[in-house]
């Protein structure tokens, strides 16, 4: 029997907002705008996440890239992996063409997943809202009663275990 995960989608703005503070937090501790003060990186980091989180589209905008961005990861993984069994020389693939045909296809999916998104703001009669229904109580029962949710904090729980193993050797 396999485990449902369908309630990681519950987690999702969670996993969007640690994503924009990753990134956000990456890019300015490797090009030192604000110097070298991990501190100040991070906080400028976080706030930027709390920033990009408190409106829905781009929330939602994270939440559908994601996805295509770790896909595009996984084939160029595999393209380069295939070329350097097949070659045995990787330096071959790993040009400045290669580099471009990746940033095109990012680009593509930026483009694509933008206007997925943000095309009900330009048309406004095709804005789906939704509710939510129950008191907190009731909600946080469900949350931990309900068998979709369950399987997604156990894949939770065993990455962050997993993650703290091996983590720890280093």
């Amino acid at each position: 029997m396999a485990i449902e995960i369908t309630g990681i989608n519950y987690f999702m703005p969670l996993f969007s907002f640690f994503f924009v503070l990753l990134i956000v937090y990456l890019i300015l501790n490797k090009t030192k705008i604000l110097g070298g003060s991990n501190f100040l990186n991070f906080l400028v980091s976080f706030i930027m996440a709390i920033v990009f989180m408190s409106f829905s589209s781009i929330e939602l905008y994270v939440r559908n890239l994601i996805p295509w961005f770790v896909v595009l990861l996984v084939i160029v993984f595999l393209v380069l992996v295939l070329a350097a069994f097949s070659t045995k020389d990787i330096d071959k693939i790993m040009t400045s063409k290669f580099a471009w045909a990746v940033m095109i296809i990012l680009i593509i999916i930026f483009l694509i997943v933008a206007i997925q998104v943000f095309n009900p703001i330009f048309h406004p009669d095709k804005i789906v809202t939704s509710g939510s229904s129950g008191t907190a109580g009731t909600q946080i029962i469900n949350f931990f009663v309900n068998s979709k949710y369950t399987g997604t904090i156990l894949l939770i729980v065993v990455a962050v275990i997993l993650g703290w193993i091996v983590t720890k050797g280093k």
